[in-house]
């Protein structure tokens, strides 16, 4: 258990942090904001980083590369 106070109110304590996120929900009406938006996916081969890692010309070690499946994107939007 836990108890929140916001600026210019009572201390509230929660059983969780679920029911707090729901009585935020509550409170403000407004449903979740998608973390991303609708027809785009993170790009599979870097994970959504934009770039890969890749052996160096000169053999010492391993250097960035642009990823090729997202153009260094990092996000992928799906053909229509």
């Amino acid at each position: 258990m836990f108890a929140v106070q916001e600026p210019g109110s009572i201390p509230v304590a929660y059983r969780s942090w679920m029911d707090w996120r729901e009585d935020r929900q509550r409170a403000t009406g407004d449903d979740p904001v998608p973390l991303v938006p609708i027809g785009v996916s993170f790009c599979a081969s870097c994970w959504g980083q934009g770039r890969t890692w890749s052996q160096a010309r000169n053999g010492e070690g391993l250097v960035p590369v642009t990823c090729a499946g997202c153009d260094g994107e990092g996000v992928v939007r799906r053909r229509r």
